[in-house]
């Protein structure tokens, strides 16, 4: 059960924002909760507004006492379930048509609504050579952030990708440490680098992250000698069908390196958003092979 902390009610509309920004940078949620409507007398009026964290940090008040209370308790329901919702408030003594009773008696009928607020996807590069390097541009070109990582010092730079969050070079090794501080939930990893070794490597140690998947450019034989491997090195099954996608992209019959990156776009944004195109992955039936 997440233990709420206020932290005071007196806080200005533009720190009430900046707050927010310093939540969803974190990669969490934040709820904004937020009285949209009120009839007849209550606590406060249309406009106030109040931010829950995940962690169950308030700021900001709407009101206080039970109601208050309940408030930041949807709002962190919200937070788990990532869904926006609008909650209806009696404060007149009696009940009221689809209103939570909050036992004042104010006279009045609040309306609040909470709206998740979710931070832009992350999405981590791991190898930028032909197919890397376009699939980073195509990416922040739909206004996804991106993070690359690539063995080869030279690959890496601002140069390059000016617009990249975080620039990560080393050995495999270095740069898989690295990632397994900076990944977090929701964030999506394609590994493009190439060489056999290395992806193995990549993709065995990042399907251990927070990641929402880990996705493998490659052929259909190079999926099913990476999917034999990892069940011989006790990556478990459920693991491999959950977060493995491989190969990635849609199947429109691409040959450049740019229409690869377009087709691997386009299946991020389905994953995001829904859609119902034929992706290229395998990795459900060779599971299912395996039994």
């Amino acid at each position: 059960m997440v233990q709420t902390k206020y932290t005071g009610s007196s806080i200005s509309d533009d720190e009430l924002m900046k707050l927010i920004v310093k939540g969803l940078e974190s990669g969490a949620r934040v709820a904004l909760c937020l009285i949209v409507n009120k009839e007849g007398s209550g606590p406060r009026d249309i406009g106030a507004k109040m931010v829950v964290y995940s962690n169950g940090e308030v700021y900001g008040s709407i009101g206080g006492g039970y109601f208050e209370r309940r408030v930041v308790d949807e709002a962190l329901k919200a937070l788990r379930e990532g869904k926006p919702k609008l909650i209806k408030f009696s404060f007149t003594g009696k009940e009221v048509s689809n209103a939570v009773d909050t036992g004042l008696i104010c006279g009045g009928v609040l309306t609040v609504y909470i709206d998740v607020l979710k931070p832009s996807p992350r999405i981590i590069i791991a190898g930028v050579g032909k197919v890397g390097t376009p699939l980073a541009n195509v990416l922040k070109l739909i206004g996804f952030r991106v993070i690359i990582a690539d063995p080869n010092p030279d690959l890496v730079s601002k140069e390059r990708f000016p617009f990249a969050e975080q620039l990560i070079t080393g050995s495999p090794h270095e740069i898989t440490t690295k990632l397994k501080q900076v990944i977090r939930e929701g964030d999506i990893v394609y590994v493009t680098h190439g060489e056999v070794d290395v992806d193995y490597f990549f993709v065995k140690e990042l399907l251990k992250t927070e990641a929402s998947y880990v996705g493998l450019l490659g052929s259909k034989k190079k999926v099913a000698e990476f999917v034999k491997k990892l069940i011989k090195d006790k990556v478990p099954k459920e693991l491999i069908v959950k977060k493995l996608r491989a190969p990635i992209g849609i199947d429109i019959n691409t040959e450049t390196p740019e229409e690869i990156a377009i087709s691997v776009a386009a299946e991020v944004i389905m994953n995001l958003k829904g859609g119902s195109v034929k992706t290229l992955s395998i990795v459900k039936d060779l599971i299912n092979k395996v039994g």
